[in-house]
């Protein structure tokens, strides 16, 4: 009957489930392990999950049921796992986890950016400048920066963490692979949150490219009116900060 069909079928699929838990998750490493469904599927597979372990012996299973952590999700998507994140019952459980500091941090700085811009900057080239200025307190970055497989570019960023910690500044690699790495790839992949407000960043770079710019140039008979005015006005401002205005 098509009842019967749909029970094995449900039966498989939790079959699928346990082995790929049982053969992927490091239950000696890590300290719990998230299950999310909409409904009651969630506690159809664990209560599947627990008796199947006793009847096979699955000994690592029985010792580690206590850190399988059921929780409402509306959907299998992954955006899913962003949403049972943002339980506070479900994040005081795991609190202590990577994966939620990771969010954490991503969630703190995407509120900077909006509320004190000035502490919260992204791309290799602004980060760097903030490093320079011993200024940060927490990089962002994602794996695929960090474990580039160009190695001039894994070489730059890998360069980059180490200054970082060697700082004093915490580092948190995301993984592409979830929601909030590929919200960090959003935002160039790299990202900091400073520990002071570094509103001159900008400006900075400003009077840097400029300066470049007009290196170019071997004399001002070279440049155009327009062009004089504003060097002359870079060169202004660059004395101006030399003098802590």
């Amino acid at each position: 009957t098509g009842s019967s069909a749909h029970s094995k079928a449900i039966v498989k699929f939790y079959d699928a489930i346990y082995r790929a838990v049982l053969n992927h998750i490091p239950f000696d490493k890590i300290k719990c392990v998230l299950v999310g469904s909409p409904g009651f599927q969630r506690d159809d597979f664990f209560k599947y999950l627990v008796a199947e372990s006793v009847r096979r012996d699955d000994r690592i299973l029985i010792k580690s049921k206590e850190k399988f952590v059921l929780c409402h999700a509306s959907s299998g998507h992954k955006h899913s796992i962003e949403e049972m994140f943002s339980d506070p019952n479900i994040a005081s459980r795991v609190t202590e986890t990577k994966l939620v500091k990771e969010v954490e941090a991503l969630n703190r700085f995407m509120r900077l950016l909006d509320t004190h811009p000035d502490k919260a900057y992204y791309g290799f080239g602004h980060v760097q400048k903030a490093n320079e200025e011993l200024a940060i307190d927490t990089l962002l970055i994602t794996d695929e920066l960090f474990l580039s497989s160009d190695v001039v570019t894994r070489k730059k960023y890998v360069q980059l963490v180490e200054s970082v910690r060697e700082r004093g500044g915490a580092v948190y690699v995301f993984s592409t692979m979830h929601v909030s790495g590929q919200q960090l790839q959003q935002v160039s992949g790299i990202a900091a949150i400073l520990r002071y407000p570094l509103p001159d960043l900008d400006e900075l770079e400003d009077i840097a490219a400029n300066h470049e710019a007009f290196a170019e140039y071997e004399s001002d008979e070279e440049l155009t009116e327009a062009e004089r005015q504003r060097k002359v006005e870079a060169r202004m401002r660059e004395e101006m900060k030399d003098m802590g205005f």
